[in-house]
């Protein structure tokens, strides 16, 4: 039992005697003393522990965190720089636009009178390396010269989702071919044409649209860039072919459909587009025909070639 509590319990039994040396108020003020040591001792022993959690994970971090130097102008240590876009080394191929390309597609074919040349689609090479295909900037280019570079382009193309070189066929029969591009890739290709013309400033290049008056009936107004089809799927097919006429050469689309589908009494039921190339980037519509035929076990009478007017069908890769 404590010492006060002794004196308080004897007191509170005889009555409290007289203090004339204060021993007792001595007793009492140091257990007080006591009580408020021991609450500061706790106190400080508390601040100091969690001020030494906080030093000791500053610490830690300093000496584990990553650092990355390198040679300061001074011979000392600079922060280091994180390399940006342009700081990153570009990948491509040169084909004399001026900017590295990638994703190319390319098909041999004779544009200027007796010069092997080639043309090229092909994607703008980007700052981190080459987009993927239906991204970025794509292009159609030519060489007219037979150098390996091009002399003249065309873009940005529209295309779904990427465009790609298909053929080079000489669709007016003049010695020179035009150029066929794939603009959306599908089980049945859509294809683009586009014509190269030389002239005194050099090689010009452009798409094949629409002469006055057109075919509004079939969505080919004047202006209008056809979409040619090529293919077909289990009771659609899309076929393209020329024809020489005493008019001259021409490129005929024909799209027909198997009616009904999968019988033994099925005819095809098609629509002719006749178109006849000009000298000014148009081509005329000469015909349209609609017309049914019975559904063989044999090609149709409209069926695509291996070859469209001279030229292989298909790209090769670059």
């Amino acid at each position: 039992m404590a010492l006060d509590e002794r004196l308080q319990r004897e007191l509170d039994r005889v009555g409290r005697p007289a203090d004339p040396s204060g021993v007792y108020e001595e007793l009492i003020r140091r257990r007080e003393r006591r009580r408020m040591a021991r609450r500061l001792t706790v106190g400080g022993v508390s601040v100091a522990v969690v001020a030494a959690c906080i030093v000791g994970v500053v610490i830690l971090s300093r000496v584990f965190a990553p650092t990355e130097t390198r040679p300061g102008g001074a011979g000392g240590v600079a922060p280091s720089v994180q390399p940006t876009p342009a700081d990153l080394p570009s990948t491509g191929k040169d084909i004399g636009l001026g900017f590295p390309v990638c994703n190319v597609t390319s098909v041999s074919g004779v544009f200027a009178p007796g010069v092997d040349g080639t043309a090229w689609v092909a994607t703008k090479t980007g700052d981190v390396g080459c987009p993927s295909l239906g991204d970025g900037m794509q292009v159609l280019a030519v060489d007219v010269s037979g150098d390996g570079v091009a002399d003249t382009s065309f873009g940005p193309l529209e295309c779904d989702p990427w465009c790609s070189a298909f053929a080079a066929p000489d669709v007016d029969g003049d010695g020179t071919d035009e150029l066929l591009i794939q603009n959306i890739q599908f089980t049945i290709a859509g294809l683009k044409l586009f014509e190269v013309q030389l002239g005194d400033g050099g090689a010009a290049l452009g798409p094949v649209t629409v002469a006055s008056p057109g075919y509004p009936g079939e969505g080919l107004a004047p202006g209008a860039e056809p979409q040619f089809w090529i293919g077909g799927d289990a009771f659609d097919v899309d076929t393209l072919r020329c024809e020489d006429s005493p008019e001259g050469r021409v490129l005929i689309h024909t799209t027909a459909t198997e009616d009904p589908p999968d019988s033994t009494d099925a005819v095809w039921r098609a629509t002719e587009t006749t178109y006849s190339l000009n000298d000014d980037f148009t081509a005329s519509i000469v015909q349209v025909r609609k017309f049914t035929e019975p559904v063989g076990p044999g090609p149709p009478s409209f069926q695509s070639g291996e070859t469209l007017c001279g030229s292989n069908l298909g790209p090769s890769q670059s």
